[in-house]
């Protein structure tokens, strides 16, 4: 007898319920329909904080649906308050139709929630390139994220377009989320998306501290974009700035066997050869960069300090030897270097007589070689610029 009864009360129960039930969500209905939004919110809430309602998918829906609703009617209207009927209107909605969907064990809400969700993805991308535009990176990050998390949930299980996964990167890499970042440039570097990724991940690898990340990036992209010149030289430059000359010199002789005829290439090799104080092997390269691209001037004033160096170190040298026919010897040849350096320089002010960065170096040079004549004929000359 005491099992009937009990069973009595919960079907009682459940029958005193539903009509509950039933009516708040209709009066919720009621009040949208006569745009009675704040209304709205106060049945929805007293709903949602109702101990047994708050276990009802309905609710949760209701709630999303009254921020969809009002959103949009506030964007028809251009009318703030509607707007921001919630604090973080998309993101009120966004919580509660995801908690309506884990509420939903059978799925009854499985198709209005997908198209509720498509019109919300498709505002929080709006309201990324918002922020983005504002500069508020972190925000339009947020923004971005959750259009994503919408797209690949329970209901759409879309990919999300390239674009997007870009923009997200991009917000995350302004915001100097780094691992964010990373994660996001690395799903476009799988697909070859574009150089651009090659460069915000190689930064993004160096902002987290990663060198080795770093340098990975680049020698993997150099294979995968065209336009893989500066991957290159930024690849050897980095390289380079770890002391690693050998793997730099390496990295350019690939780049010179992709690409013989770039001229930068030479010139980043004899640019290392010169800081290393190897004069003999930046030289060659220099000429080579020379050849193939003759109007650079700066290469001309490269090779000039080059052979200037030299002669420098051949009379540091001459100074310690004792025997007068060996000094003569290298004087001799210190003096030859120093022809050598005004050889470069001449030429490149032939090129362009009127370069104030030639004629400065070339006074310089002549001044240190105390070239009397030459001195006061460029003076004059950088005295009329």
């Amino acid at each position: 007898m005491k099992k009937l009864i009990l069973l009595a009360l919960i079907l009682s129960g459940c029958n005193v319920l539903s009509p509950l039930k039933k009516s708040r969500i209709v009066s919720v209905n009621h009040l949208l329909q006569a745009g009675k939004y704040a209304e709205a919110k106060g049945v929805v809430e007293e709903m949602a904080n109702d101990e047994t309602l708050a276990e009802w998918a309905k609710t949760w829906y209701s709630r999303g649906y009254l921020c969809q609703a009002a959103y949009k009617e506030g964007q028809r209207k251009n009318d703030k308050n509607l707007l921001e009927l919630y604090p973080d209107q998309l993101y009120v909605a966004y919580e509660s139709y995801a908690k309506a969907a884990s509420l939903d064990t059978k799925g009854k809400l499985d198709k209005k929630l997908a198209a509720d969700n498509v019109w919300l993805a498709n505002e929080l991308v709006k309201l990324g390139e918002k922020h983005y535009g504002n500069r508020n990176y972190a925000d339009a990050l947020k923004a971005f994220e959750h259009a994503i998390l919408l797209m690949q949930g329970p209901g759409l299980s879309t990919r999300p377009e390239k674009s997007l996964v870009y923009n997200t990167a991009l917000a995350a890499y302004e915001s100097k989320d780094w691992d964010k970042a990373i994660r996001y440039l690395d799903h476009l570097q799988e697909i070859n998306y574009s150089v651009n990724v090659a460069y915000l991940l190689f930064n993004a690898y160096l902002g987290k501290g990663d060198v080795a990340g770093a340098e990975k990036v680049l020698e993997e992209s150099i294979g995968k974009y065209e336009d893989h010149e500066n991957l290159a030289l930024l690849l050897a430059d980095l390289q380079e700035s770890r002391n690693d000359k050998e793997s730099a010199l390496k990295t350019l002789d690939r780049a010179i066997g992709r690409s013989p005829s770039n001229h930068k290439y030479h010139l980043t090799k004899g640019l290392i050869y010169q800081k290393a104080d190897d004069y003999e092997n930046a030289i060659p390269a220099y000429e080579e960069a020379i050849r193939l691209a003759p109007d650079e001037l700066m290469i001309y004033v490269n090779i000039a300090t080059c052979y200037y160096n030299i002669g420098v170190e051949i009379e540091e040298s001459a100074r310690s030897i004792r025997n007068i026919s060996e000094v003569k010897k290298e004087k001799e040849k210190s003096a030859a270097a120093f022809e050598s350096a005004v050889y470069w320089l001449n030429k490149a002010y032939e090129k362009d007589p009127e370069d104030e960065t030639i004629l400065l170096k070339l006074y310089d040079l002549y001044k240190l070689l105390r070239v009397r004549d030459k001195i006061n004929g460029l003076e004059d000359k950088i005295n009329g610029h």
